[in-house]
């Protein structure tokens, strides 16, 4: 190949992301520029997770932060303190405008809020905070007296979702842990007192979720009734989690279609079961 063609071929990756960088730095004073950075977005997200990757990695370089801080600025600057609809607003304004980000958005907010409606959750575990988004639909929506512990592995993500819990006025309600799922599973019962769990919702490493919920299962943490829900249910690495629950024998399923957060016409789904199992657990210890 010819040098000069190849010389091309490699370096003009490189220009394209940096080009990139410059327009977002410049889109800031330029409204235009938002609007143009969105569609740009979304085309790209759909099976393109690495991509999406690598331009919020080009954001946070330019402008010396990161998503997290700069959702949180936002939030901060449009939302009424104690006002949990007014910090999902400005949350919202910020994904569909501004940036596209990982938290569940408002459409499958509303299937969420349904299932832990009828649910009627007491004590509830959250796998995967991100940014609080969806644990404040929950704290919005399950009893009164009801708590939430929620786990998020990424300090940053743990420290914004946080501020912006308790910006939504659910601070007293909901206990952010910055962990692995798989650490903390096994000491609910000594470092929380979790007796059982009345939900656990599973929105975060999707290789992880069918692993999660046998440990749940064998730690004696699911009674009858109890509730798994899970998101993301037609991503590549979460395909595991419906085929366990819905051959197991130990629960009783319903699958709810959606499209993904802050997208149109990316199709993908939630799905809800309902533990039968606990006979079958009964006297195991946690062995995962």
């Amino acid at each position: 190949m010819d040098r000069r063609l190849y010389g091309t071929l490699v370096a003009a990756p490189v220009v394209a992301v940096g080009l990139y960088a410059y327009y977002l730095k410049y889109r800031t004073k330029n409204r235009l520029f938002f609007m143009l950075n969105v569609p740009i977005e979304r085309a790209v997200a759909p099976g393109r997770w690495r991509l999406v990757g690598l331009l919020v990695r080009v954001r946070n370089f330019i402008y010396r932060n990161t998503i997290q801080d700069r959702l949180w600025n936002y939030i901060e600057a449009r939302s009424e303190e104690g006002n949990a609809d007014s910090v999902l607003a400005a949350f919202d304004d910020y994904c569909y405008n501004y940036e596209w980000t990982w938290a569940i958005g408002d459409k499958k907010a509303v299937i969420l809020a349904k299932v832990v409606q009828e649910a009627k959750p007491k004590m509830m575990l959250e796998l995967g905070t991100f940014l609080g988004y969806s644990a404040i639909i929950i704290a919005q929506n399950m009893p009164p007296d009801g708590k939430l512990i929620t786990v998020e592995a990424f300090p940053k993500s743990a420290e914004i979702a946080r501020k912006i819990i308790n910006r939504a006025g659910y601070g007293d309600k909901v206990t952010v842990i910055n962990a692995f799922s798989y650490d903390v599973i096994p000491n609910l019962h000594h470092d929380y007192d979790v007796e059982t769990l009345d939900m656990v919702f599973l929105d975060h490493f999707m290789a992880g979720y069918v692993a999660d919920l046998k440990r749940l299962e064998k730690g004696g943490y699911l009674h009858n009734g109890s509730v798994a829900f899970a998101d993301n249910v037609r991503g590549e690495g979460s395909k595991g989690f419906s085929e366990y629950i819905r051959s197991s024998g130990h629960y009783e399923c319903q699958f709810y279609e959606a499209d993904n957060g802050y997208t149109e016409g990316m199709s993908d789904g939630m799905e809800r079961g309902i533990f039968k199992g606990a006979d079958m657990f009964s006297g195991e210890t946690l062995g995962l």
